[in-house]
Formats: structure tokens, sequence, C-alpha cells
């Protein structure tokens, strides 16, 4: 049989943290002679290359190649693709692990749409996954035509290079990792991935890859950045961008991403306060440099309104007036309160409302001028932001709660339906607004559409407000308001019995999951306030 996929792992003395990936390299669906997993041995010297060497004398589809330690993951991962004889490639990291089903999907995927690339669905263990992109699979998109996502979520997570890649598109395009002991290497060539590939596919209803933070925090990504080094290198990924797009709003889209995703994160809220004041000022000083040099106008144009007032800080230089309002947005507070579960024709709804609070509770208010509204954040942001900086009648409209459910034992995470509606209040401090939501859970489609796994699923919900995120667990608060109702049935017979946790959280039981850290809560108001 060909090989289909060549699964590359640079590795670098993982210790044991490269046992759950072995094991999920040998419980794989697709049968062993049709994919090979590749180990580039980048100079291991904790005993990891003889033990791979054993493995890979036990299962002939497993190769190891010894290279002379080069310091980072590029050069093992061209090594890689230079060894792979799969069809695909698929890269994997050697503290991460994959589903058993990842690499069947993957190359079925692959094949029925002649993908460039595939994303696989992510579990995030200790780390934040994307979580739009995966709303729904999506067969056939290019960067053109990728979903509407907030930039943080393009910018960020699917620059990763945890994905499935034709090899032969990869060659055609002589697409490689940068070499060398620097960052952003995966963006740089994820990017250039990105703006050639004519179809990109998104599996959404599979987890394929479990991306996790070790305990030790021995990530190689967690190694503190150099501020000059690694802002140099993120002129490579701005530089692809606007070789490979024409001048309008693609461009100015993927460049806003990555404004937001690597540069106005890191002068934002907890992320500023965290940092030692040295490292601070220099970290800042290297983000504005290439700030000033790199997005104008019309890309600062395309940012909600708080990245807009905290752009015009950041070019300004005034990082006594950042500090101020990282403080304030660092205090931001969701609330996601369950007002309502109820059984309706085999789904679950489930009626909530919340809001976004400054800390203490007050809530966020806008200040209206005619038909125009603007935030007003209650700290002197001094000359450089203008009234246009702090505009949000648009955004305001936007503001909703999204739904997800969050399974205990994968931590795959899923969105559910849902309608939401903004709630406006008008007082002497201005308007303020709150917001409800209803959203339905059918197991049998949950899952993008799949069905949900037999598991005890979280409730979360992700409150947006004017530009702003913030995701919290559903509230289930109190104890039952009315009579005890049996546990909803979906339609394929499969039970949903909704639960509040030790922590007063909500949960739903799918299927027969019992639960010493919840407990039944039966009733059709669970909470009104």
């Amino acid at each position: 049989m060909a090989v289909k996929v060549s699964v590359v792992v640079p590795v670098y003395n993982p210790g044991p943290h490269i046992d759950r990936l072995i094991a999920s390299l040998l419980r794989q669906s697709l049968p062993r002679d049709e994919f090979e997993a590749v180990f580039v041995d980048d100079g291991s010297t904790d005993g990891t290359g003889e033990r791979l060497d054993a493995l890979s004398a036990e299962h002939a589809n497993f190769t190891v190649v010894h290279i002379p330690n080069s310091g980072w993951p590029g050069r093992p991962r061209n090594v890689g693709i230079d060894t792979a004889r799969g069809t695909y490639v698929y890269f994997v990291d050697n503290d991460d692990w994959l589903g058993d089903e990842a690499l069947e999907r993957l190359y079925a995927m692959a094949e029925r749409n002649a993908s460039d690339v595939v994303i696989g669905k992510m579990a995030g263990h200790g780390r934040r996954v994307p979580r739009e992109l995966f709303a729904a699979t999506r067969d056939r998109v290019s960067v053109e035509s990728f979903p509407p996502l907030t930039a943080a979520e393009f910018g960020i997570d699917p620059l990763t290079p945890h994905k499935l890649f034709r090899r032969a598109f990869l060659d055609e395009h002589a697409i490689r990792f940068p070499e060398g002991r620097r960052r952003l290497e995966d963006h740089v060539f994820v990017m250039q991935a990105y703006v050639r590939a004519d179809v990109i596919s998104v599996l959404a209803d599979y987890v394929c890859y479990h991306w996790v933070r070790r305990r030790d925090n021995r990530n190689a990504a967690n190694i503190r950045l150099d501020p000059r080094g690694y802002f140099e290198n993120g002129r490579e990924v701005l530089d692809i961008v606007e070789r490979h797009t024409p001048p309008g709003p693609l461009r100015d889209r993927l460049i806003a991403a990555w404004y937001e995703g690597k540069m106005l994160w890191r002068v934002g809220e907890g992320k500023l306060l965290a940092y030692e004041p040295d490292y601070r000022r220099e970290l800042f000083a290297e983000i504005r440099r290439l700030a000033l040099e790199r997005f104008g106008p019309d890309v600062v144009a395309r940012l909600p309104a708080h990245l807009r007032v905290r752009s015009a800080l950041l070019q300004a230089g005034d990082l006594e007036r950042l500090l101020a309002l990282a403080r304030v947005e660092s205090g931001l507070e969701p609330t996601a309160l369950l007002e309502e579960a109820r059984p309706d024709a085999g789904r679950l709804v489930l009626r909530l409302s919340g809001r976004l609070s400054y800390e203490g509770g007050a809530p966020l208010a806008f200040r209206r001028d005619g038909e125009k509204l603007y935030w007003d954040p209650p700290v002197d942001l001094g000359t450089a932001v203008s009234l246009a900086d702090r505009e949000v009648t648009g955004e305001l409209e936007t503001s909703r709660i999204d739904v997800f459910v969050r399974s205990r034992k994968e931590r795959a995470e899923f969105f559910l339906p849902a309608d939401s509606a903004v709630v406006r209040h008008d007082d002497d401090d201005g308007l303020h607004i709150s917001l409800e939501a209803e959203a339905r859970l059918d197991p049998v489609t949950a899952g993008a559409g799949s069905p949900l796994a037999r598991d005890l699923w979280d409730v979360l919900a992700c409150v947006r407000t004017a530009g702003w995120a913030r995701v919290v667990p559903v509230s289930s608060a109190t104890e039952p308001a009315s009579a005890a109702m049996s546990p909803a049935v979906g339609g394929d017979g499969v039970r949903m019995t909704p639960r509040s946790t030790a922590r007063g959280t909500l949960a739903v039981a799918i299927g027969p999951v019992r639960s010493r850290s919840a407990r039944p809560r039966f009733a059709s108001t669970l909470l009104r306030r």
C-alpha cells in the first residue's frame, strides 16, 4: 500500500511526555501500512533517541532520523518533510497526542476535497484553542473565503503547524520552515501555505489534535521571547502577506489579525501587567517600533474600539496610560446565569442572561452623542486617543452570548445553536447593556453536526460586548425553584441530564454518566433573578 500520511515529529528530550503520542499513534484507525511516523531526533540526550530506535525496530511504520542538535523545531521538521513518503504530511509536537481516528478522518477529507491544507479540530489541555474556527466543518475554503473569525482566532492559533499538508503542494511552492534558533518559524511556514493554497478544509466534528501545555512549562514556545529577534521574525510573516496579496481588504484583514494576536495582545490586560518593569519597557519599545512601521489607519480601522484605543496609546508611546487601561480591562468580569432549562422536541433548551462588568460590578457604560455611541473608560486617555477610536455604535449591536459545551474527558468544545439579544438600559450614568440568549442542545447534532460523546459536558458562555470577549462557566446557582422533572431525551433516545456541579456551575450529562462532583438539579426553572 502507498503511504497516505506521514506524521512528522520533531523530538528533543521529551522524557515521558512523549508516551501519550506514541500510544495514540499505535491506536490509529488508519491501517499501519497506510501511514508512517517519522521521528526526527534533534540530538536528544535523555535516552529518547535509543527508545525510538527500539520502537522503530518493532514497528515497521516508525522511522527515526538522528540529527545534531539544531536548537529549534524548524530543521527537524524540514528533515521530516524530505524523509516522508506519504501523500500528506502532518506535523505533531512530541508533547501532544492525536485522536484515535485523526489520520483516517484527515486523509478522507483531504482526498474528498483535493485539499492543500486540512485543519483538524484541536482540544486544549492548559492551552487556549480556536473555537469559532471549528464551529462547523468546511470542505473547501481559501484564505479569501475563510470564515469571519475574530482577529485573535485567525492570528494566533491557526498559524500553528499542527495541520495536514499535501506534500506535493509544499514541494511545488518550496515551502519549508526557517531553520535555526528563532521564533515564528511556524507562522512563516503556515502563512506561506495559506496564501498559496487553492483549497483549505476545516474538520470540526472530531478532535484530531490534543495540544498540551506541560506542567513543567518546558514546551519550546514557553521560553521567554527576545523582543528584538521575535519582532524581526514577525516582519517576515508580514512580508509574506504583502508579497502574496494585493493591497485591499484581504491584506488588511490578515495584517490586522497579526497585529492583534501577536502585538496588541502583549500590551494589554493581564499580559502587560505581568511583565517585570525592565522587560516590559524593552518589549514595549520593540512592539511600538514595528507598529509605527507597518500598521496604518486602514489596518487599525478593522479593530474593535478597545483595540483601537490600545493601538493609539501604543503608537503614541504612552506606556503609563496603557498600564492604567490594562488594569481596567484585566478587571472585566463576565457573568452568565441560567434562567431556565427545559426539554423541547428532543432538545434541551437553556435560557441565559449575562453581562460584562467592571471589577466590583459596575456595568460597562457608553456615552450617546446623537446617533453614535462611545466608550468612556474610567481612566484618562490623554490626547492620543481620538473620539473615532472610541466609537462602538456598530459593535454594540453585535454583542451577544455564545454558548458552548466542553467534555470532561476529551476537552472537546462545541458551540450550541443560540439566539441572542441585546437589552439596553439608559440611566444617569449613560447607556449600558445586558444580554439574553436561548441555546439548544441536541445530542444528535451538537458535535458540529455529529453526536456528542457520552460524557459529562460543562456548559460555558462567551460573553461578547463591544469587541471584548470573556469566557465563564454558566452558573446554575440555587436550589430548584419548581417541581422536578425527568431528564430530557434526545431524538435517538440519549438522555440529557442537567446537573449543578459542586462549584455551582452547569453541566449536562449525555447518556448514563455518573460524576461525584455533580449532583442532579432537575427543574424547569433553575434560577430566576
